[in-house]
C-alpha cells in the first residue's frame, strides 16, 4: 500500500493505485468480473494471464497478500491441471515447486485475479470484490435492490409449463415430421449415457404473443423461420424454440443462436449444412477462410434456408458444443425484425467446461474447487431477459 502523510489534518491519505486485473479472454467468470468493474466505474489495468503469465516472484507476493492456501491459485477445473494429474501430484510437491509450476503457464493459474493496495482477490465473488474495493477507496457499501437474493424457482414458476409441441397458441402450424426427428433422434456420437441433472420444465413465452396482438408500428411484416435448437448429448435435454427473421446473414444468426441458448459468446462458431455439404464460419474475428468454407458475413439465410431443413451449429471449436437446428415452420407475416424465444427447457452448461462429457464429469466430481467453479459460472436461463437482448441486438444491427 502506498500513502502519504497529510500534515495539516494529521491523518493518512491513501493514494489509490489502479488495480491490476488478470484475466483470460475465454473465461466466463472473467467476463462477469470485467463487466462488474465497468458497471461500477472501477478503473483497472487489464493483463491477459496467458500471454503475460505471472512470474514466480509475483505469485509469491500475491499469495502472501491474499492469505489463501496456495492451492487456491491453481485453476483446478482447467484442462492443463487435469492433463498433468495435479490433483494427485500437488500434495507431494513443495511450495517452491508449486510456485515454479504456476509460473510456467498462465492456464494453470486460477482467474480472474484482482491485485490492489488492500490485497489480492482470486476468483470472482461480487460481495468480496465490492468490500475490498470499498475499503480501498474509503467508500461505504450501500445496499442495492439488485443485491437482494431472488429465488430462481420463483422466476421459473411465473411461466406456465407447456407441452413440447404446443405452438398452436401462437397461430402456428406444427411441422410434426421435423419435430419428431428432433425428439427421437439419439445424440450424435453418444457413448455412455450421461448422468441426469435436475429437470427443468419447458417454459412458454408470455410476452412473445404480444408480437401478434400489437405489431411494432415502425416495422413491416417479414418472412421468418420458426426453429428449434437442441444441444446434443445433454440429458435431460436443453433446447429452445424461437422465431428468427429470414433477412439476416449466417454470421448474424450465430449471434442470435448464442444468445438464444445462453452462451457467453466469445468463442468461434460454425454451421454445417449436410444437404449442400457447406461449412459456414461465423467469422466475427477474421475474413480468412479455408478451402470448403464460406464466410458467414456474406452468406444470407435465404441462400440455403429453408431448403436445409436441419443443420448443425457448433459453438467453441475446443469444447465442441454441437447443436441440432430444425426449421419447424415458415411464417410469411412475422410482425417484427428481431428474433424471439417462444419456449425453452434446461440451462446451458458454463463456457469452458470441457464439452458435454467434460461437463458431465465435472458434475460428478466431489471436489470443492470444482463445485465452487460451477457455482460461480453456472447461470439460470431467463427468457424475458433473452428476448429483451434479442430485440435490442436486432434494433442496433438494423440502425
Amino acid at each position: 500500500m502506498r500513502y502519504n502523510e497529510d500534515k495539516t489534518t494529521e491523518r493518512k491519505v491513501i493514494t489509490v493505485t489502479t488495480p491490476l486485473f488478470l484475466f483470460y479472454p475465454k473465461c466466463a467468470t472473467c467476463k462477469k468480473a470485467q463487466k462488474w468493474l465497468d458497471e461500477n466505474g472501477v478503473a483497472f489495468e487489464a493483463r491477459d494471464i496467458v500471454t503475460e503469465n505471472p512470474t514466480e516472484d509475483e505469485l509469491r507476493a500475491w499469495h502472501k497478500a491474499s492469505g489463501l492456501p496456495l492451492k487456491k491459485f491453481f485453476n483446478t477445473s482447467g484442462k492443463k491441471y487435469k492433463e498433468q494429474h495435479l490433483k494427485d501430484k500437488l500434495p507431494d510437491m513443495s511450495e517452491d515447486e508449486q510456485f515454479r509450476l504456476l509460473a510456467t503457464d498462465g492456464l494453470l493459474v486460477k482467474r480472474p485475479i484482482l491485485v490492489n493496495e488492500t490485497g489480492v482477490l482470486v476468483g470472482f465473488k461480487e460481495a468480496d470484490w465490492e468490500t475490498r474495493l470499498a475499503n480501498a477507496t474509503g467508500t461505504e457499501k450501500t445496499t442495492d435492490i439488485n443485491d437482494t437474493d431472488i429465488n430462481d424457482t420463483d422466476i421459473n414458476e411465473t411461466n406456465e409449463s407447456i407441452e413440447t409441441n404446443d405452438t398452436n397458441a401462437m397461430g402456428i402450424e406444427e411441422t410434426n415430421d421435423a419435430q419428431d426427428t428432433m425428439d427421437t433422434e439419439e445424440p450424435k456420437d453418444a457413448m455412455d449415457e450421461p448422468p441426469a441433472t435436475a429437470e427443468q420444465p419447458p417454459q412458454e413465452a408470455t410476452e412473445t404473443a404480444e408480437l401478434e396482438k400489437e405489431p411494432p408500428r415502425d416495422t413491416v411484416s417479414v418472412r421468418a423461420f420458426q426453429m428449434k435448437i437442441t444441444l446434443r448429448g445433454m440429458k435431460p435435454p436443453v433446447w429452445r424454440r424461437f422465431f428468427v427473421p429470414e433477412d439476416m446473414t449466417f454470421d448474424e444468426l450465430s449471434d442470435v443462436l448464442i444468445r438464444v441458448m445462453g452462451w457467453a459468446g466469445y468463442h468461434m462458431a460454425a454451421f454445417e449444412l449436410p444437404k449442400s455439404g457447406m461449412n459456414i464460419i461465423a467469422a466475427s474475428w477474421t475474413d480468412e477462410m479455408e478451402l470448403g468454407e464460406r464466410n458467414g458475413k456474406t452468406v444470407k439465410l435465404s441462400d440455403f434456408l429453408p431448403a436445409e431443413k436441419k443443420f448443425v451449429f457448433v459453438y467453441d471449436m475446443g469444447d465442441n458444443w454441437e447443436h441440432e437446428v430444425v426449421i419447424e415452420d415458415v411464417r410469411e407475416n412475422y410482425p417484427a425484425r428481431h428474433a424471439a424465444v417462444l419456449a425453452y427447457e434446461g440451462n446451458c452448461p458454463p463456457d469452458d467446461s470441457g464439452g458435454v462429457w467434460g461437463y458431465m464429469d465435472m458434475l460428478k466430481e466431489d471436489d470443492e474447487d470444482t463445485k465452487a467453479w460451477l457455482e460461480e459460472n453456472s447461470t439460470v436461463y431467463n427468457m424475458e431477459e433473452t428476448n429483451a437482448e434479442l430485440k435490442e441486438m436486432q434494433t442496433n444491427d438494423k440502425a
